[in-house]
């Protein structure tokens, strides 16, 4: 096995390839971010009626890290997300619940590239029952290998906040539950195309106030939230939510009974929280989780470059420190 680099050096480069997004880390041999860039690349960017699936995707990835490639040569190219999903470049496949995190590097899938060998993770899945329908994470078991310690058994719920929110029990890095939330995207179409956006005025500002009361409304009576997301119109043409403060309103609602309802379903009530996301939206969690007595943890939101680093030891694409030839 190579000699493990030295700390400065590029050992590997992770790509945390979604649907709308691309962000890709240069990583060194003790597993810290050298270089991190963020693009719009996500796997939408290919269409579906492509004639190249490979040359296409082989193209955006050369767009993000076609200098690291040229001046770091045979750098193990590993990706998480929906580049390995059925619109992506190869199926990556699921493993079932539980599941030990550190199983991700032993079913890798690979794809060769114009760019090199890509590998790509494995997602989760839970498997329907009488009273459930099936769930599936793909991205977030890299962020979830990537903030959990192997060596810490008690109960955590982490909540992995997006478009499509992830709300996943753990005891150490072992999996047992997860639940999806779609209050994100629910925002996203709301705020841009139904009849509440007419009367929002976008804007960068935080309005806690606004934000507050929204989380009032959804979080007290989480069942109702189809029928109090159009206060959000009716405040606004009363007068008292101002046009700039309706998307704050908004967010609130849909997050205060996204928790509420959480809380109750799928945390474990003594177990500690963990939130790990942008820092607006780990913001806005934390704030509604205080409201319903429950304290989190903000994470760090590399926890993907840490995860793509440990799947790339777990697998051997990189050495590791136990295993270095003198």
């Amino acid at each position: 096995m190579a000699k493990l680099a030295p700390t400065e050096a590029p050992q590997m480069i992770g790509l945390d390839w979604g649907t709308s997004s691309l962000r890709a880390f240069l990583i060194g041999s003790d597993g810290g971010v050298l270089a991190e860039r963020n693009g719009s690349d996500g796997i939408m960017a290919v269409g579906a009626d492509t004639g190249d699936l490979q040359g296409d995707f082989s193209r955006l990835a050369h767009a993000a890290i076609g200098d690291w490639l040229s001046d770091h040569s045979r750098l193990p190219l590993l990706a998480c997300g929906m580049i390995g999903s059925t619109q992506g470049v190869a199926e990556a496949g699921y493993l079932d619940l539980p599941t030990e995190l550190s199983a991700l590097g032993r079913h890798l899938t690979s794809v060769e590239l114009t760019i090199g060998e890509l590998h790509i993770v494995p997602g989760l899945q839970k498997t329907s029952t009488e009273a459930t329908a099936p769930d599936v994470i793909r991205g977030e078991e890299t962020q979830l290998l990537g903030l959990l310690d192997a060596e810490q058994d008690e109960a955590i719920t982490v909540i992995l906040p997006g478009t499509h929110t992830k709300w996943v029990s753990c005891q150490g890095q072992h999996v047992t539950d997860f639940s999806t939330s779609m209050s994100g995207e629910m925002f996203g179409l709301l705020s841009t195309s139904s009849i509440l956006s007419r009367l929002a005025k976008p804007t960068d500002n935080f309005h806690p106030d606004a934000f507050d009361w929204g989380l009032n409304v959804g979080g007290d009576d989480p069942a109702a939230l189809t029928s109090s997301i159009f206060s959000a119109r009716t405040w606004a043409l009363d007068g008292r939510l101002r046009a700039e403060e309706v998307n704050d309103y908004l967010s609130g609602m849909l997050i205060g009974a996204e928790v509420a309802g959480q809380l109750m379903t799928t945390a474990d009530p003594a177990g500690s929280v963990i939130v790990c996301g942008t820092a607006d939206l780990s913001m806005r969690y934390s704030r509604a989780l205080r409201r319903q007595g429950r304290q989190a943890a903000n994470a760090d939101p590399r926890a993907a470059a840490t995860g793509l680093f440990r799947i790339a030891e777990q697998s051997g694409l990189v050495p590791t420190k136990e295993n270095i030839n003198d």
